[in-house]
């Protein structure tokens, strides 16, 4: 350390030599080339001691001297020495790294010499030997009592870091209760003790004198003395006064605004001469340098006296309702009126006083008057008595005026109506209930228009409407919170609770019904009869309801105790720990005049409270008699820190919790306070002692760009591993500046007494009970380990009007990115970013970061050759460049090289929307791609443009036969000849079939369609009437002939015969089904069967011409030959009906399996109905054994299938 750095940290003490017990040391720091003592520190203070000379030194390169002067009674007697002082040093020296020297010195001083290396070690060897032979004194100083707070500090921090830099220990007497309020000047003498060895004393005594030498040029003053009045006068108008004072004084003056109104106004003491009361809440501020202040204190209490001397009172009678528009938002502001008149105003706070005082100089007086008067009467005025809408209102009519107005007030409705017609309002009350309404206007026809309306309102709320209730007022805020909105929701009432200006009045309830309370409309109409019985019955039912809850409460009482006010603050504590920790959702409230506290609540909280304060009182008393017993212990020093926590929080904790002082002082606690207070402390304390004996510490490797993500956001992660391991974890400053509140995982621990070491910047500290320590370490660098194998990184570069085709919408695109590779990406705002280019950041793992960068660069590099082309081309077209379900257009984007997936389609080809103008097609995407897509499109437009269009007439019959199931054959023929086919819309009897394309292909494809409509030779097949319906079974053969042959058939104009009767609802014993029982055998038995035998009443046969090529005509004929050797041995046709629906499936089998395997065993065809829920029945058609055989295994089948079913309980 410097000579300059120690003269500054221990400089010499001041003033003549004193009594043996307070002679203070003097300490000099000399290195190589400092000055002899004599002519002083380094740090420029001079040295104190008479004819002090020094005898010449050698200097050493890289040594360091530093001395000071002892009296021989700073050193303790031989008797209490160990050793001889000779034997003192050569033991210090043989330990120590600089040696310590004896010698004489003047004034019958001796001069302790310590040599040794530059450093702290010089420094750190002398405190130690002084603190070895050196005396324990006690010094008393004297200072000013406006110094105590600044050397206490905040909550004691700056008189703990002197005692523990010093090693002295301070005591700073309490306040007594004498000393002057913040901000006032005071010079009174208190004494501080001072108790140490002789350099740990002196060391103190010039930190102290230090603070009292920072603190005693800059005072504040506060001039509490002077009237409010006067304050205009002293600042003059805009301040006019002020400013020259601070010039001259060089001090900052602060004085209030004038306020208009006044609680105590200044009176007439006799004529011309009145009296004025001081301020008693704002007041007169003066800051700067003491004697200036001072001066500038004089200067202003010359110019009160003067301004005592000069100024006059005018009183003038205004109407009250009036005063709002001389000073104030509706008049003028004071300084305005100071400007104009040279005088000032005092309005009275009391609504009943009319009086306004003029407050100014004789001679203008008379100017602030006629002022005061022309700003009052400058509205003009009207009254409405509300009253007179309702004379016979039960209560009378003043009364429910006073309801309507207290209610119209809440609901803001009057200050509508002032800001709507610029109006006015003054609406006083009387202890009879509202006087007239005052409005105030400069208009008289806006005072007209807001009678109007204020009539309405009158007429909207009779006394049927309102009603009241009494109610202690220890229970409107109860009110407020709970009974309000449940009231206003159950009973459609609001409730208008009295304010606190509004003593006396009762709680008033108002029906508003059941509309939302946010929407209601304030009612302007007078209620219809009909419901006035609803609105009374609703406002009883609330007031029963309120009253009901009254009566569960218990009554209100108060009580007073009397207290010392000493113990007040530690009382109000202990109440409000008392109510916070009690059942009871209602809290007593304490109030205190002097030495008497006023509880008033419930009673049973009273008498509740009362008992337990007067019980808190009696201990306080009784520890009081205590409070100086003292418990001294032992306590590890390298703890302390711990114990007193951060700037002391954790010691002030203790203090509180337990009642004690307790001060720590190298390795020792002290207590004081009641013995059994002590001891509890003293327990407490032991306990942590011990649990801090099992501390560990663990230092981390930790590389800081980890710190950020370990921490977590605000300190979140490191606050739950702080938690769930109960240990403090530090990381090193200068990484968690950045991070809000991470800073307190870092101080955590306490910054009292010695700092913790410097840590390094990739060092992370974790400190706690053993066990917790090591888990916490362990979860650290396991986390540190995943953040290496995730910490891979990447930037991709890309142009920022790429960003939003990244993103996508809704930023779907980039979260599809992410979900794909699983990596971190950071894509910065564009509205952020100034630059052209940005940085996308990557993080993961290897694979990840590589896979998203992949991705990124190729979009990119698409991006960056993308290009953006416009054709036009006619909207006529556009249909068929989309195609079908889009299908044109993927197969153009697709064979140009582009992608499939249907949003990048989107953004590749946009076409112009059907409301919009043009016939622009817009092209992006790779220029490669786009120079493909428009070639493609450019092609298929200019086929379009050369392509022909041809009509075909052909008949509708054969319409079915162009287009095929489901459209199919129409589309072979389009992909075969490369043409558009419009067949005509079914029933619209048009024979035109359009065929559009290139002309070759049209010809062919016109030549394949009359090929297929050409009435073709058929052959005639006769088929007996009564088979028909057997043979075509309800029409599939014919689908089958046209869908396998492509034969078509029909009945050269003859009618087809009915179908039999009763084929498919046919039911057995008159149509009646079997019951539908829980019974499972009962199911699986129960049906109604009907055989038929077939007969048929048609005779003769009907003819089935065949058409189509003639091998696939003979195919036709040879299945319609085969059906009809079939049909003449199905002679019978059984009706099989099973009465539960949920057993059809049983017949049926998974995927027609079971029915397939009956038709083959039986050889019967078989048709179960679709619809099964309407009692249909099973047609079974065969030979009589064969439908009997059928018929048998359908009822096997339902069996086996019901008892496969699990049972049912």
């Amino acid at each position: 350390m410097s000579s300059a750095a120690m003269s500054n940290d221990f400089p010499e003490l001041g003033g003549a030599p004193k009594p043996a017990a307070n002679v203070a040391p003097v300490w000099v720091a000399r290195g190589p080339g400092s000055s002899a003592p004599g002519s002083g520190p380094a740090s420029g203070a001079s040295t104190p001691v008479p004819g002090t000379t020094a005898a010449p030194s050698l200097s050493i390169p890289g040594q360091n001297k530093e001395y000071l002067l002892l009296h021989p009674d700073d050193i303790l007697p031989r008797d209490q020495l160990k050793r001889p002082l000779p034997d003192i040093v050569k033991d210090f020296n043989r330990k120590s790294r600089a040696q310590i020297k004896i010698v004489p010195h003047a004034e019958n001083m001796l001069r302790i010499e310590a040599t040794g290396p530059k450093g702290d070690s010089t420094t750190q060897s002398l405190k130690d030997f002084v603190g070895l032979i050196g005396a324990k004194l006690k010094v008393e100083l004297d200072i000013h009592r406006w110094a105590r707070p600044h050397i206490i500090g905040k909550g004691g921090a700056t008189i703990k870091a002197i005692q523990e830099k010093t090693g002295a220990r301070i005591h700073v007497p309490k306040e007594d209760g004498q000393a002057a309020p913040p901000g006032e000047d005071d010079e009174e003498l208190i004494k501080v003790t001072i108790e140490g060895n002789t350099q740990q004393a002196a060391h103190a005594r010039n930190l102290i004198y230090e603070i009292m030498g920072e603190r005693a040029g800059t005072v504040s003053l506060t001039l509490k003395d002077i009237p409010a009045e006067f304050y205009p006068f002293i600042a003059g108008v805009n301040n006019s006064n002020l400013k020259p004072m601070e010039q001259e004084f060089g001090v900052q003056i602060s004085v209030p605004a004038a306020q208009p109104s006044s609680s105590t106004p200044p009176v007439l003491v006799s004529p011309g001469h009145p009296e004025f009361s001081a301020a008693t809440d704002s007041f007169i501020q003066l800051r700067g340098e003491r004697s200036a202040a001072k001066a500038a204190k004089a200067r202003i209490e010359e110019r009160v006296q003067e301004l005592r001397n000069q100024l006059t009172l005018q009183a003038v009678h205004i109407q009250p309702g009036r005063h709002q528009f001389i000073i104030g938002d509706k008049g003028i502001s004071m300084e305005q009126f100071l400007e104009e008149t040279g005088c000032t105003i005092v309005l009275p706070n009391d609504e009943e006083d009319d009086m306004v005082r003029v407050v100014g100089p004789a001679e203008n007086a008379t100017v602030g008057v006629q002022k005061t008067v022309e700003l009052a009467m400058g509205m003009q005025c009207s009254n409405i008595d509300i009253s007179r809408f309702y004379r016979q209102a039960p209560g009378g009519a003043a009364v429910h005026a006073r309801n309507v107005t207290r209610y119209l007030r809440q609901k803001r409705e009057l200050e509508r109506l002032g800001n709507l017609y610029n109006v006015h309002f003054n609406t006083p009350f009387s202890e009879q209930g509202a006087l007239p309404w005052e409005l105030y206007a400069r208009d008289g026809a806006n005072i007209v228009r807001a009678q109007a309306e204020i009539k309405a309102l009158v007429d909207g709320h009779p006394p049927a409407r309102m009603a009241t209730v009494t109610v202690d007022p220890f229970y409107y805020q109860f009110i407020k919170k709970e009974v309000l909105p449940h009231v206003r929701q159950t009973f459609g009432v609001h409730l208008v609770v009295p304010e606190a200006s509004e003593p006396n009045a009762p709680l008033l309830l108002v029906y508003e019904g059941s509309s939302d309370p946010e929407s209601y409309a304030i009612a302007r109409d007078q209620p219809k009869q009909k419901d006035i019985s609803e609105m009374q019955k609703k406002l009883q039912d609330a007031r029963n309801h309120i009253l009901g809850l009254m009566d569960e409460r218990e009554p209100i009482s108060s009580k007073t105790i009397e207290v010392p006010v000493k113990f007040h603050p530690r009382l109000q504590k202990f109440i409000k720990s008392e109510q916070d920790n009690a059942s009871n959702p209602i809290r007593a409230r304490v109030s205190n005049t002097g030495e008497s506290v006023h509880i008033r609540g419930p009673s049973s909280v009273v008498d509740w409270l009362v008992a337990k304060s007067l019980e808190f009182v009696e201990q306080e008393k009784q520890d009081e008699k205590e409070r100086g017993f003292t418990l001294e212990f032992e306590f590890p020093q390298k703890f302390a820190n711990h114990l007193i926590g951060k700037g002391g929080s954790h010691i002030r904790e203790l203090r509180e919790k337990f009642d004690v002082e307790i001060q720590v002082d190298d390795g020792k606690v002290q207590l004081k306070g009641p013995k059994a207070k002590a001891e509890a402390a003293r327990t407490h304390i032991n306990g942590l002692a011990r649990q801090l004996q099992d501390e560990a510490t663990h230092v981390l490797k930790i590389d800081p760009k980890f710190h950020r993500e370990i921490i977590g956001a605000q300190g979140s992660q490191v606050n739950k591993l702080q938690t769930r391991y109960k240990v403090l974890i530090f990381f090193p400053r200068n990484n968690t500046k950045s991070v809000k509140d991470d800073e307190s995982a870092g101080d955590s621990a306490s910054d009292a007494g010695k700092a913790r070491r410097q840590q390094a910047p990739d060092e992370v500290i974790v400190r706690g009970p053993k066990r917790g320590a090591d888990e916490a370490r362990d979860e650290l660098l396991s986390l540190l380990q995943y953040l290496k194998d995730t910490s891979f990184t990447a930037t991709v570069t890309v142009q920022k009007k790429q960003l939003p085709s990244l993103i996508g919408s809704g930023g779907a695109a980039l979260e599809q990115l992410r979900q794909e590779t699983g990596a971190k990406i950071d894509v910065p705002s564009a509205k952020e970013s100034t630059e052209d280019l940005v940085d996308i950041q990557i993080k993961g793992t290897k694979a990840q970061v590589a896979a998203a960068k992949k991705v990124l660069e190729e979009k990119k590099a698409i991006f960056e050759d993308t290009v953006v082309k416009r054709i036009e081309v006619p909207r006529k077209y556009h249909r068929a460049l989309i195609g079908t379900g889009g299908s044109t257009l993927r197969d153009i984007v697709v064979k140009a090289g582009g992608s499939s997936d249907q949003r990048e389609m989107a953004r590749t080809i946009q076409f112009p929307k059907q409301d919009a103008d043009g016939d622009t097609i817009k092209v992006e995407g790779r220029s490669e791609v786009v120079d493909k897509i428009v070639a493609q499109i450019e092609a298929i437009v200019a086929e379009r443009e050369s392509q022909v269009a041809e009509t075909l007439d052909v008949p509708v019959e054969k319409h079915r036969s162009i287009v095929g199931r489901g459209g199919e054959t129409k589309r072979s023929i389009e992909t075969q000849f490369k043409v558009s086919i419009e067949v005509p819309r079914q029933g619209s009897g048009s024979t035109g079939v359009k065929i559009v394309g290139q002309s070759a292909d049209v010809e062919k494809a016109k030549a394949h369609i009359e090929d297929m409509v050409k009435e073709q030779p058929g052959e005639t097949v006769l088929v007996p009437r009564a088979l028909h319906h057997v043979i075509s079974n309800n029409g599939q053969i014919f689908r089958k002939f046209r869908t396998d042959f492509g034969v078509t058939v029909d009945h050269a104009g003859q009618a087809v015969p009915p179908k039999p009767a009763g084929a498919m609802n046919a039911r057995a014993n008159g149509g009646s089904l079997p019951l539908i029982t829980d019974d499972e055998d009962a199911i699986a038995d129960a049906h109604s069967w009907k055989l038929v035998e077939q007969t048929s009443t048609e005779e003769g046969d009907i003819p089935w011409v065949l058409r189509g090529s003639p091998e696939n005509v003979e195919k036709a004929r040879s299945a319609i030959q085969s059906a009809l050797d079939q049909a003449n041995k199905q002679n019978a046709i059984g009706y099989l009906v099973l009465p539960d629906p949920r057993t059809y499936r049983f017949v049926i089998g998974q995927g027609g399996s079971k029915v397939n395997s009956i038709r083959k065993q039986s050889g019967c065809k078989i048709t179960v109905p679709r619809d099964q829920t309407h009692g249909d029945a099973i047609e079974v058609v065969g030979t009589k054994e064969g439908v009997e055989k059928a018929k048998e295994l359908i009822l096997a089948a339902v069996k086996e299938g019901v008892n496969s079913r699990p049972s049912r309980e």
